[in-house]
């Protein structure tokens, strides 16, 4: 697989995962600007529920789905150099990453949860729970289609092997792109 000599009209990854990446950032810059006319509307709020959020605790996430990324990249390029075993190991060690992203976030929910911050909290809470839900579930196909591509490195032959391992690769950097976003939109508080 040499993803450099593909044609301009078929990029790295494939044209299929190029274009659900871009639906999906142009979905999130909405919910981006509304984070952030919302923190504008409601300093106050906003400057409350970011206190009670950890920032080292929003930091270890990032570095989590960073390394995770990282491990994807490298499954990408063994893959491209015919080290298929390694490409396998590499994906499911980023896929393993982001379930460990999961589970983290899922017991991040439930501490909030027991604290009385949660849906119906207030605006913030709200606010951060239906984003980092919504990244939340994105990750959540990431490790789905990260597992697939694992599994289709093993495989002798693909018929596009391009998208099979560098597309779910693509898809899983939107959602770190995304989280680095979301990260100091929601973590980093403003002053009331």
């Amino acid at each position: 697989m040499n993803a450099a000599r593909r044609s301009w009209s078929d990029p790295p990854g494939g044209t299929l995962p190029w274009l659900i990446v871009l639906l999906e950032l142009g979905t999130f810059s909405i919910v981006f600007v509304a984070i952030s006319m919302l923190r504008r509307s409601e300093p106050k709020v906003f400057a409350a529920g970011t206190a009670a959020l950890s920032q080292p605790f929003g930091l270890g996430l990032t570095l989590l789905l960073l390394t995770s990324g990282a491990a994807a990249a490298s499954g990408v390029r063994a893959y491209r150099v015919g080290e298929r075993r390694r490409s396998r190991a590499r994906l499911l060690g980023a896929a393993g990453l982001g379930l460990g992203f999961v589970v983290v976030k899922l017991l991040d929910y439930a501490h909030h949860a027991a604290r009385g911050h949660g849906l119906g909290a207030d605006l913030f809470w709200d606010t951060y729970v239906l984003a980092t839900g919504f990244h939340l579930l994105h990750v959540v196909v990431g490790v789905a289609v990260l597992g697939m591509a694992a599994r289709a490195a093993g495989r002798e032959q693909l018929a596009d092997p391009e998208t099979s391992i560098a597309g779910p690769a693509l898809f899983w950097h939107m959602c770190d792109v995304v989280w680095f976003i979301l990260w100091p939109l929601l973590f980093v508080g403003g002053k009331p």
